[in-house]
């Protein structure tokens, strides 16, 4: 296991030297996805990708269901997780202009969040939208809170309902640019950006309903899902 914790971070080490942060997202996106996943105790890691307009309008939601390769390492949760992700992205119809992701982006030891590795992957302007801290030293710069890590300012601090989101760059995306989009995203009602809701919501649902034996694996990975899980609750 030691040995191939050491191959992991090698390979982050090499990611982080092809890392492109040029950013090339548009200025009006049109149409935002994020992904995130929840865990079903009977099948293992459930990711669900959403598509959605900047009001919160939902357009299209795609899954991907299977056992995680890695149990849960600090560092390293994009080997667990980054296959789900990647295959629930890609079952999406709907273009993609801006992708969050709920994980870090550069604010991450070696600089390759999960937000990274699917930026990168997929070649789209991506944010990393964290609920804690994995690495860094918080300081203000010029009124704003933000992470700095072996002298780079790695992530934004924002706070909202009462709580911290660390704002990173994935990939093709400025911080700036970054934390403007994040900005836009925010709902009173909630506490994630509304993509990341929407996809921690679905993830959530999927994962429950399969348990509670109301959906099937083959139905999830193939999309003959309700139009609206919720009706299960």
């Amino acid at each position: 296991m030691e040995i191939s914790i050491r191959r992991l971070i090698k390979l982050q080490r090499k990611i982080a030297e092809k890392i492109d942060t040029t950013d090339k997202a548009p200025k009006k996106p049109n149409t935002y996805c994020a992904i995130d996943a929840a865990y079903s105790r009977k099948y293992g890691g459930v990711a669900a990708a959403i598509a959605c307009r900047q009001d919160g309008e939902l357009i299209e939601v795609a899954y991907s269901i299977g056992e995680a390769p890695l149990k849960y390492i600090p560092g390293l949760l994009a080997f667990r997780e980054a296959p789900l992700f990647y295959t629930a992205y890609r079952r999406l119809n709907t273009p993609c202009d801006i992708l969050l992701i709920d994980g870090h982006g550069l604010s991450h030891p070696r600089r390759t969040g999960i937000a990274t590795h699917i930026g990168m992957a997929v070649k789209k302007p991506t944010i990393g939208v964290a609920k804690s801290r994995l690495t860094g030293r918080e300081k203000i710069v010029n009124g704003t809170r933000v992470l700095e890590h072996h002298g780079e300012i790695v992530a934004v601090i924002i706070t909202h309902r009462g709580k911290d989101l660390y704002i990173s760059q994935g990939a093709y995306i400025s911080l700036q640019h970054a934390v403007e989009i994040v900005k836009q995203l925010l709902h009173p009602r909630h506490y994630l950006p509304i993509p990341i809701y929407h996809a921690d919501h679905y993830s959530r649902i999927a994962a429950r309903q399969l348990d509670h034996g109301n959906i099937t694996p083959q139905q999830l990975r193939e999309g003959r899902l309700p139009t609206d899980l919720t009706t299960f609750l």
